[in-house]
């Protein structure tokens, strides 16, 4: 039977090598997992000098240089008349401007530059603003001027000081695409109203009745609207309908290609060249709306109904005489 003093040393031993195991595991090392955490990729800024209508977005990354560039698109157009000032809007000449796709291109440029906004407006609500701003700015003198409606009427010239409307109307329109001239453009003077010379560049009015499918031209005869022109035509089907309202024309082309519009109806569709088969005819005189105009036909059948996708369709010979006697800018009346 073992003693008491060997029980005794065994249990010793025991605690001794206990505490020397102990001791090797704290001086183990521990492993590590950590690994290295990547730095984040640079954000994309405008290289130096690179400017979007003439905004300097240089170095700034994409979403701050689309903000700057919407902050100077918002800035209204001030008009001077002599010592009368007036603002206009985006809203109030239904205009848009395409930045975000400017900025993209203006980035990605490696040398910088100047990329333009592309902006569409309505023509016509240019005329009306420039309108209200000629008449607001008279000084009793007043040009003579369109009424356009479906019935169109000439207000009588008299005598006394005016602004050019023209003027008004081209300084609207370059500030559209260059912001940084808004807030300051060359004041424009009162002249003198020459009441023979305003009745005489007047020019035409074209009116559309979609009922009657009637196209009618409209000139100043001794002083007062007359009718110069009737010609029969074709308007929208009733799937397409076209647009009612006062309008003017934009662009005007000689046998024009035709370009499939960005339509359900025309996704499957090829451009057409020139020639007897255009959809288009041979003249084209498109409104300040898209993909809407007055144009020639080779389906003659269909003058007089509602056939087409929204545009006035003429007889191909009548739209070549019309397209003789109207211009861009020619106000086009459609009820």
């Amino acid at each position: 039977m073992p003693t008491i003093r060997r029980v005794l040393t065994s249990l010793a031993l025991l605690a001794a090598l206990l505490a020397f195991a102990g001791g090797a595991a704290a001086q183990e090392p521990v492993p590590t997992t950590t690994e290295p955490v990547p730095a984040p990729a640079p954000v994309p800024v405008a290289p130096p000098n690179s400017f979007v209508a003439g905004v300097d977005i240089s170095g700034l990354d994409q979403a701050a240089a689309v903000a700057k560039v919407n902050a100077a698109f918002a800035e209204k157009i001030v008009i001077r008349v002599e010592e009368r000032v007036f603002k206009v809007s985006s809203e109030q000449v239904g205009a848009t401007y395409a930045t975000d796709a400017a900025v993209t291109e203006a980035m990605a440029r490696p040398n910088g530059g100047n990329t333009p906004v592309t902006v569409k407006y309505r023509a016509s609500l240019v005329t009306q603003v420039a309108e209200r701003i000629q008449r607001m700015a008279d000084d009793k003198g007043r040009e003579a001027q369109w009424i356009i409606k479906p019935k169109p009427a000439i207000t009588r010239p008299k005598p006394g000081m005016t602004v050019s409307k023209a003027r008004i109307e081209k300084q609207i329109v370059r500030a559209l695409a260059q912001p940084l001239v808004r807030p300051e453009q060359e004041t424009l003077p009162l002249v003198e109203v020459d009441t023979d010379a305003t009745l005489a560049k007047l020019g035409y009015v074209v009116t559309v009745s979609k009922g009657e499918r009637m196209l009618r031209l409209w000139a100043p005869v001794k002083g007062k609207a007359r009718v110069v022109r009737e010609y029969r035509i074709a308007v929208g089907a009733p799937a397409f309908p076209t647009p009612s309202g006062t309008f003017e024309i934009v662009t005007m082309q000689r046998n024009p290609w035709w370009y499939p519009p960005a339509s359900d109806w025309a996704k499957d569709e090829e451009p057409v060249p020139p020639g007897p088969g255009n959809p288009l005819g041979t003249r084209w005189m498109g409104l300040d709306r898209d993909d809407i105009g007055i144009h020639g036909t080779p389906d003659s059948g269909s003058i007089g109904g509602y056939a087409s996708h929204g545009c006035i369709r003429m007889l191909i010979h009548q739209a070549e005489a019309l397209f003789e006697k109207v211009g861009v800018g020619t106000p086009v009346r459609i009820y």
